[in-house]
């Protein structure tokens, strides 16, 4: 493409755009979509010199669905970082603060065989079967924060989207339900570092992050081995006792710990995200709120669609096994690439009027729990979670509001979610 810029909405799309920094201001953090569909139409395919945050390399930013999608379900895109992994057994591996070592872990990182190896092991112990036999917990819980609620009004994270998210995970883990308060802040303080391409971190928010990484390790580390000695039916104890039949091989404590957390921090954000966002969504929405409300099963596919409309991850990055073409563009080996989720889920080629909510739009494919062999674990549990906890919300109160101000998206871009969402239950 020549070298010009594509201006609208006083945003200058150039050589030196730096999408990150742009989409940093409080409009764009807001609402994202205008920006993703200028660069979408500018250059879907845009080359971005170094940004700020983590990344200290030059990325190549994705937009089109299409694209998004075949980077993430190829094999020759990899996940791993270009500086390798530094093994458990080495003399280097115990000098790295807590939250590199479990780091080194988490299958969102790793490629083949490593990730290979270790997604196996989650999979067998992390199953359908064990999703579908939370239901039942999922509603009893739901129900029972829906009665902690006043008389005419809630707030819905801290009140009933996180809360539930958190009481789900340690029914999952088989952890005391009296834990789930200081692992939610150990998890808000890790669950940072995911934005890497954004954040810029002083010293003091480093140590908080790594005390908390430690605190966390410790902790897990000490449920397990509790768990050793009185295994019950729950995720920790299957990952303590499932090994591979031909090499009789199993996970090491290191890795299960690290599993754990990384399980944690998702287990946390995109439930409650997804929960949050789609009932924004659709009170902003009110014909599809009754929609919803008056034919119940239309929840499944309805939540597919909220994923599309507001993902609650906005972007995730692969990296070039070897050369690749994309969209016409020669990308080198070892090149970081972005592919913007929450951009791929409004593309106008994939989808008709991206920007309207339709909960009975068919064949909803989001991207927004990823693909290939990193397609997300839990979105069979984060999805039921959103549809029993939906339902049953607008179930029991058939006028619930949103009260009259100004709502604000929280300041990650990684993790795209509502500040807080008050509500007037107007019982």
């Amino acid at each position: 493409m020549e070298n010009i810029s594509y201006i609208s909405k006083n945003i200058i799309i150039n050589e030196d755009f730096n999408l990150f920094k742009v989409l940093s201001s409080r409009e764009n953090i807001n609402n994202p979509y205008p920006i993703y569909h200028q660069l979408r139409n500018y250059d879907p395919v845009f080359s971005m010199k170094t940004p700020t945050g983590f990344l200290s390399e030059n990325i190549w930013i994705l937009t089109k669905y299409d694209d998004i999608s075949n980077v993430l379900i190829n094999k020759k895109f990899g996940r791993g970082n270009k500086f390798g992994k530094i093994k458990e057994n080495s003399k280097y591996y115990a000098k790295l603060n807590s939250l590199t070592q479990m780091r080194q872990h988490w299958v969102t990182f790793l490629d083949p065989p490593e990730h290979t190896r270790i997604r196996n092991f989650l999979n067998k112990a992390f199953t359908p079967k064990m999703v579908s036999n939370l239901k039942p917990n999922i509603k009893s819980v739901a129900n029972y924060l829906i009665d902690k609620f006043s008389e005419n009004e809630v707030e819905l994270i801290s009140e009933f989207s996180y809360p539930l998210a958190a009481i789900t995970l340690a029914e999952l883990f088989g952890i005391p339900k009296e834990d789930r308060d200081i692992i939610d802040k150990w998890a808000m303080k890790i669950v940072k570092t995911l934005d890497v391409v954004t954040n810029q971190f002083t010293n003091e928010d480093l140590q908080e992050i790594y005390k908390s990484a430690g605190e966390i390790k410790d902790y897990y580390s000490k449920i397990i081995d509790e768990k050793v000695k009185n295994p019950k039916d729950d995720l920790i104890s299957k990952l303590l006792t499932i090994k591979d039949n031909d090499t009789n091989d199993q996970l090491t404590k290191e890795e299960i710990i690290s599993s754990l957390v990384l399980i944690t921090m998702d287990a946390h954000e995109a439930p409650k995200n997804l929960i949050t966002n789609g009932m924004y969504a659709l009170l902003k929405n009110p014909a599809q709120l009754e929609k919803v409300r008056s034919n119940p099963e239309l929840m499944e596919n309805a939540i597919d669609e909220f994923l599309r409309f507001d993902s609650p991850a906005q972007f995730t990055g692969r990296r070039t096994n070897e050369d690749e073409i994309i969209g016409g563009k020669e990308i080198k080996k070892g090149i970081q690439i972005i592919c913007m989720l929450g951009a791929g889920n409004r593309d106008p080629e994939k989808f008709e009027n991206p920007d309207t909510l339709d909960i009975e739009r068919s064949k909803v494919i989001p991207l927004s729990f990823g693909g290939g062999i990193h397609h997300c674990l839990g979105a069979g549990l984060g999805k039921l979670e959103a549809e029993i906890a939906m339902n049953l919300f607008i179930e029991k109160f058939p006028n619930v509001k949103l009260k009259d101000k100004e709502y604000q998206y929280h300041e990650y871009l990684h993790s795209r979610g509502l500040e807080s969402l008050e509500l007037d239950l107007e019982l």
